[in-house]
């Protein structure tokens, strides 16, 4: 889930808490499936060209639903459409890359990842008048590491890879489940009437 690093200082009212609050869901059933990815990341014995596939289709779906979701300042979803489109074809690329190796597919991991942290960080700084625009950002400072550490590993073998990719879905998706649950409960609030409104009727 994302905020818009060019985004405007619209307030964040009724009607936009209403717009974003449309495709919560994305945001959910992305954190969920990365959940039980990268459940099944750590728990398998993988070759690297498995764990390509693998990770291909996560990256492929995780695509999908970006295009699906709208940026949580509720801006235009040119950025959501772009970012998961890039996401989709990354995937594809690995899942059907014959013979991939190791390394390869650590470099484009981690390029996916620290792309990923960098726009989450700069949409959540452009975006503090966002409630919890925070779970942005922080969301942001799981990616990034992870991402430098996979293209900085000189030693890089299968089992650390397995270890970032696991590691990044599990904390990543329980973060973007969270995300999506208080987006939906944003526009619930907002829809709330005041309690004096509520006592005086």
């Amino acid at each position: 889930m994302l905020l818009n690093p060019a985004g405007s200082s619209r307030p964040y009212d009724r009607e936009t808490a209403e717009l974003v609050e449309k495709t919560w869901w994305a945001g959910l059933l992305g954190g969920v499936v990365s959940v039980v990815c990268g459940m099944l990341v750590l728990s398998v014995d993988w070759s690297v060209t498995s764990l390509a596939v693998f990770v291909g289709i996560l990256l492929a779906f995780r695509g999908i639903v970006t295009v699906s979701s709208r940026p949580l300042d509720g801006s235009s979803r040119g950025l959501t459409v772009f970012a998961g489109v890039l996401e989709v074809g990354a995937g594809v690329a690995i899942a059907v890359w014959p013979e991939i190796g190791l390394l390869t597919l650590a470099v484009v991991v981690g390029v996916r990842l620290v792309v990923g942290g960098i726009l989450a960080l700069m949409g959540a700084i452009a975006n503090r008048q966002v409630p919890h625009w925070w779970f942005v950002f922080v969301l942001g400072l799981i990616q990034l590491p992870i991402g430098i550490w996979a293209l900085r590993r000189p030693g890089m073998t299968l089992v650390v890879l397995i270890t970032l990719i696991g590691v990044w879905a599990i904390v990543g998706g329980i973060w973007e489940c969270v995300v999506a649950v208080e987006v939906r409960r944003d526009a619930k609030r907002l829809r709330e009437p005041p309690a004096r409104e509520q006592v005086a009727s």
